[in-house]
């Protein structure tokens, strides 16, 4: 099973689309207000349908679940392949939105319930960290497939499709899930005290309100910054930054594309490091000094490299700053998630990593047309000095108190 779950991760991560969206995008006409509309879209239809989808999967079946959500992915790759206007963008994101909502949670409490019936509860945050690292591992290997199509393909569309491909070996995939990873007999047969009760659990438990907080913060910050990644590593192999309007048939500059490759990977490969040294970041502190406040610390620093690498129009810097900040976001990913494992009960854990995800997107939501709408107004230079904003303000404000993990 760790195999598969593994491989789930790695197939997943197989969005060969994903260096090039928002070139690909802005080469259909599109601005990055509108880009952000469409981020916006997919955010709004994953939190309409993030805690319902997480009732779902511990009712009707995670492994059900998780064919649909892939279901949904295919049926958006197919249609942000020929859609080249907002009003037929739109229904491409509500499919991925769809197919996040029903996946977000799920799997992870597939995880936490096979270790559960082994009675490997211990394991929480070495395997799941080791799975998330070869998603991370996955990520690696797609940008440097997707850096190749890019130099080959005449039209950059394709990439949509050959995403196809990946995810349909990941539903053969599913097919192999035992059903020791679905919840337990008795609470399939409560299904409405689990999704009134859950909710009141989540907003009446101050750990699970302040952890709730931190994960908005984090990956708020993460998911702002990281779609302009490939076009400040893009404007490299560009005279300006007009250049990226040029390439709705796929003409994006070898330079441009050797950056997005190099750097893309490097990302990943760091994030599955990190992802693999998650059990040390979770570990009991001997000095008692809170980890959170070095870790925000971490990402305010790196984030200053990024500002000052955009800023000068250096790109070293500005991927030297992605690099570490992949690093550090997926190091505290897999620790921070087995928090929750410690205060959720084992029949509601897909519905309140469903509520952890439904914030997060809820606060995406409103940040990716802002930020898109920031970019088209001052440059791309506003959304990190945005971003560096954020991670002040949760660096100085007071932070919660962590358990000790086992």
């Amino acid at each position: 099973m760790l195999a598969r779950f593994s491989l789930y991760g790695f197939l997943k991560n197989q969005l060969y689309f994903e260096p090039f969206f928002a070139i690909i995008l802005l080469g259909r006409g599109l601005d990055f207000f509108t880009i952000g509309l469409l981020f916006a879209i997919q955010d709004v239809v994953t939190n309409l349908l993030e805690v319902p989808s997480g009732w779902v999967a511990d009712t009707w079946g995670r492994r059900r679940s998780m064919i649909l959500s892939f279901l949904a992915y295919l049926a958006s790759f197919v249609l942000f392949a020929f859609a080249t206007r907002l009003v037929t963008l739109a229904p491409a994101a509500v499919c991925f939105g769809v197919g996040e909502a029903f996946r977000s949670g799920t799997h992870k409490a597939m995880i936490f319930e096979w270790l559960r019936s082994r009675g490997r509860l211990g394991e929480r945050t070495r395997v799941y960290g080791f799975t998330r690292s070869w998603s991370q591992v996955g990520s690696a290997v797609a940008v440097v497939i997707s850096a190749g199509l890019a130099l080959w393909l005449d039209e950059l569309r394709w990439l949509f499709l050959i995403t196809c491909v990946p995810y349909g070996l990941g539903l053969v995939n599913f097919l192999g899930y035992p059903a020791s990873v679905e919840p337990d007999a008795a609470a399939l047969a409560r299904p409405s005290e689990g999704f009134v009760g859950t909710l009141r659990m989540v907003f009446g438990r101050p750990t699970l309100r302040h952890l709730i907080l931190e994960s908005c913060a984090m990956q708020g910050v993460y998911k702002l910054l990281v779609p302009y990644m490939p076009v400040v590593l893009a404007l490299s192999g560009l005279p300006s930054a007009g250049g990226l309007g040029d390439v709705a048939s796929g003409g994006v500059p070898v330079a441009s594309v050797l950056w997005i490759a190099g750097v893309g990977a490097g990302l990943h490969l760091l994030g599955a490091a990190g992802s693999f040294l998650a059990h040390k970041v979770a570990a009991p502190d001997a000095t008692g000094a809170p980890r959170h406040r070095r870790l925000w610390l971490g990402v305010f620093v790196v984030l200053c490299l990024q500002v000052a690498g955009v800023h000068t129009g250096q790109v070293v810097p500005a991927a030297l700053g992605f690099i570490a900040f992949a690093f550090l976001y997926n190091a505290w990913r897999p620790a921070f998630l087995t928090r929750f494992d410690v205060d959720t009960p084992p029949d509601r854990q897909a519905m309140v990593l469903s509520v952890e995800s439904q914030a997060n997107t809820a606060f995406t939501a409103l940040l990716a047309p802002v930020a898109g709408a920031v970019v088209d107004r001052w440059g791309l230079i506003a959304v990190f000095l945005f971003g560096l904003l954020l991670t002040g303000v949760a660096l100085v404000l007071p932070g919660g108190r962590e358990k000790r993990l086992t």
